[in-house]
Order: C-alpha cells, then structure tokens, then sequence
C-alpha cells in the first residue's frame, strides 16, 4: 500500500517541519472579526505556536460571508494593522470569499479584493451542496488576471465524484489552484475528507497546504501531522507553491 511506501521512504530521522514551506497561507488569526481567535491573548497563541512549529509568515484569512461574517477589505486590513502595530507582529492579511451572488458582483464591478502572493484570491463554496456560482466566479476573477485558489479543497464531498477526482481535474483545467488543511491528512473532518486530502496528495494535485487554524487547541494536531506520511511527502515535495509567497 502507498501508506505503507511513504513509511519506508520517511523514518523518524527524515521528519522535516514546516518550515520547508515557510508560508501558512489560510489562518484566522484577527481576534474577533470572525470564528477564529476570540481575544489578543489566543491570537498571540496562535502566532507563537504556528512559528514554533516552522512558519515564519503568516498570511491570515478571515471569512467575509454575507449574512455570516460581514467583514469586508477595510474592517480586515484595519483588524490586521491595529494588530500588528500594537504586538509588533507581522502577519499579513488576506480574505476566505464565501462564493455568493455578492461575491461575483463584487467581481463584475471590479471592486477591489484582497489577495496574497502572486495575485491568489482564497474562495470557499458550500460544504453541503453544489455550487452553481463557482463556475462562474472562476472566470470573472480569471478574466481579471486573479488566480483563484480553491480553500479546504478536501472538505466538499460532493466534488470526489464515485470516488475519483475528475471534478479537482476540471477545476485545475480552469486555472483553480487547490489547498488541503493540514489537520484532513489525520481526519479532523471525517474519513472521507482524509480519503480526499491523501488521493490529491498521492496524485500530485495540491498547489498549498495552509493549516486554516481558529484556534490555539488545533495547534497539538498540526504538531501531530508532521508525523502523517502523506504530510511528508507533501513538505518534501517540490510540488507546493506556499515557499514562494
């Protein structure tokens, strides 16, 4: 078995931790502007434990989700600079855009949008349903030089088709980059999401891994997952584009 494989290729000795990849690029660090830290004192846990474990930038994402989370690009970059003045800290802020109808008007008047790296946008859809918006999304934000990246990839069931990954093919043939939590390889969400997370991982298919952390109780696992075989491969790979950021 390919579990098995990773095992041998990768003994103890061989264990490397994030910082291979330098770059954590979907976090909730901001307190109190979504689900994510809930005070300063949590977000400064997070910090000091994600740097800890490897990381040396920080790129944190809150949700702007209509309804939900009604942040937008002003409140965030004022959460992040608020922040950073007042803990000396240095993380950078993007955004996770829940695909809406808001969201592709957003596009279509080419309002601005905050990004990361090489002009990545972080998208989420539904976790339960198809969404008939991403389609769409996808080529406004492509048409407009943007490169969507796909967050939490492994976390829609309804994209692994009769357990293959023909809709992932589709979605890279449009120019969607994928990012798998690092928690899915130990089944933080379920087995089916670890089953996915594993396939991509196996098939080459993830472009960035990001720890989509909320809190500072999931640091233990993400220190458990440098122990994941599919994790190592990954982290030792050239395949990951978090390092260039």
């Amino acid at each position: 078995m390919l579990l098995s494989l990773f095992g041998k290729l990768f003994s103890k000795k061989d264990i490397v931790d994030y910082s291979v990849i330098k770059t954590d690029m979907h976090s909730h660090l901001i307190p109190g502007i979504d689900d994510g830290a809930k005070d300063e004192q949590t977000a400064l846990l997070m910090i000091e434990g994600l740097k800890a474990l490897g990381f040396t930038q920080l790129i944190t994402t809150p949700h702007i989700m209509k309804s939900y989370f009604d942040n937008n690009e002003q409140i965030i970059q004022n959460g992040q600079q608020n922040f950073n003045d007042k803990y000396h800290t240095n993380v950078v802020a993007a955004a996770e855009y829940f695909v809406d109808e808001s969201f592709v008007e957003k596009i279509k008047n080419n309002m601005p949008l905050l990004t990361f790296g090489d002009n990545y946008v972080l998208i989420e859809v539904s976790m339960g349903v198809k969404d008939k918006q991403l389609e769409e999304a996808v080529f406004e934000l492509t048409s407009r030089n943007y490169k969507p990246v796909l967050a939490h990839c492994e976390r829609y069931p309804y994209m692994f088709e009769h357990g293959k990954l023909n809709y992932y093919e589709k979605l890279k043939d449009a120019d969607v980059l994928l990012q798998v939590n690092i928690r899915s390889f130990l089944g933080q969400y379920g087995e089916i999401q670890k089953k996915i997370a594993r396939k991509l991982a196996v098939n080459d298919m993830i472009d960035f891994l990001g720890t989509d952390i909320h809190n500072e109780l999931q640091l233990p696992m993400l220190k458990d997952a440098l122990q994941d075989e599919y994790v190592q491969h990954l982290l030792n790979s050239n395949q990951l584009k978090n390092a260039l950021l």
